[in-house]
């Protein structure tokens, strides 16, 4: 990447609002949130809002997006993770639409499971706050000794393993994946929402889960990475192309223009 012509600052702004776009709208949808790409594109460009849609889908993107470019600065800062960082994020994350707003942030206090698994519980409640305390021990280490996207992809996998809130944890899991992938230089991916996608996803976190085997979920976020550099670069090639086709179509052209133009004056 580092070796094309980098994007002009207004093409980096436009490029960053799609994929915080696309990061909203995947990131619900995996939830079941029901807006479609262009309904969170339309709600976060114009602010309106789209007639017949949920009032609780329309909060939940604009509560997303916020915790979304809170992420972007925590990353940007190069803050490192911490319990208060995650329950800040989780807050934001849930801010508008928790029925429990005392809680948002908190650690729950009840059993929770996946959804149609009642025999495979997360992480009881009373051992939630010592292992989410071994999260951050690990994660100082890890970080140091893991490839960037390995941690990313792990640190996904323990903290939804844990489960530590009520509400929000998938999202909240996501934006710490991708804050861990924006620190090390790489770029935010978006896991898909659709059936087999998301299908796919669920499964490599239950494997991980069940057996303890990272792997299968590292592999499918390793696979998001790979596609997302492809994609980048894709972009950054083109860019270079255009731009090397327009100096040489015109150059003489607008220097003959320039010209004349001085000739009239």
């Amino acid at each position: 990447m580092d070796t094309f012509r980098p994007l002009s600052a207004q093409q980096v702004k436009e490029l960053d609002q799609r994929v915080r776009i696309e990061h909203v709208w995947s990131s619900n949808a995996i939830e079941g949130n029901t807006l479609t790409r262009y309904e969170t594109a339309s709600i976060l460009n114009t602010g309106m809002t789209v007639h017949g849609v949920p009032v609780k889908d329309v909060l939940e993107t604009l509560d997303l997006n916020e915790a979304y470019e809170y992420m972007m600065t925590l990353a940007s800062q190069k803050t490192p993770l911490s319990s208060t960082l995650i329950r800040t994020l989780n807050r934001i994350v849930t801010l508008q639409t928790t029925t429990d707003k005392a809680n948002a942030g908190v650690y729950r206090i009840l059993a929770a499971w996946p959804y149609g698994s009642e025999d495979k519980p997360y992480v009881a409640p009373f051992d939630i706050a010592p292992q989410m305390d071994d999260l951050m021990t690990w994660s100082r280490t890890a970080q140091n000794d893991r490839h960037p996207v390995q941690y990313a992809a792990d640190l996904h996998q323990k903290f939804v393993s844990i489960h530590p809130f009520a509400d929000g944890n998938g999202r909240t899991a996501r934006l710490l994946m991708n804050m861990a992938l924006t620190q090390a230089g790489y770029p935010v991916i978006n896991v898909q929402p659709d059936k087999e996608a998301r299908t796919a996803y669920m499964e490599a976190l239950a494997t991980s889960r069940e057996t303890g085997d990272l792997e299968p979920f590292e592999s499918l976020i390793i696979k998001y990475v790979r596609e997302t550099l492809n994609e980048r670069i894709s972009i950054l090639q083109l860019n270079e192309k255009n731009q090397n086709d327009a100096k040489n179509d015109i150059d003489e052209h607008f220097e003959k223009f320039l010209k004349e133009r001085k000739q009239k004056k």
